[in-house]
């Protein structure tokens, strides 16, 4: 369940981007509305782009039971 953990972890990741805003600047007066949150929320966003799951995951062999071929409304969780 990659998919659905990088959609989770790029809303906590822009929830503690924006927790400690002095706007705006984020950290430290050099720093202009980027630091490594959002970073981290890219890197997410191209895991979740390239179904990073089906290679480093379960996720391409879940696919495959009987139970989520029979629900179908749980295939875009894997697939």
């Amino acid at each position: 369940m990659v998919r659905v953990s990088t959609l989770s972890g790029i809303a906590l990741l822009m929830m503690y981007w924006t927790a400690h805003m002095d706007f705006p600047f984020i950290e430290n007066k050099n720093n202009f509305l980027l630091d490594y949150h959002v970073v981290y929320s890219a890197v997410l966003a191209y895991l979740y782009y390239r179904r990073a799951g089906h290679v480093w995951g379960l996720d391409a062999l879940i696919e495959k039971l009987s139970f989520v071929e029979d629900h179908p409304k749980l295939r875009p969780l894997f697939a």
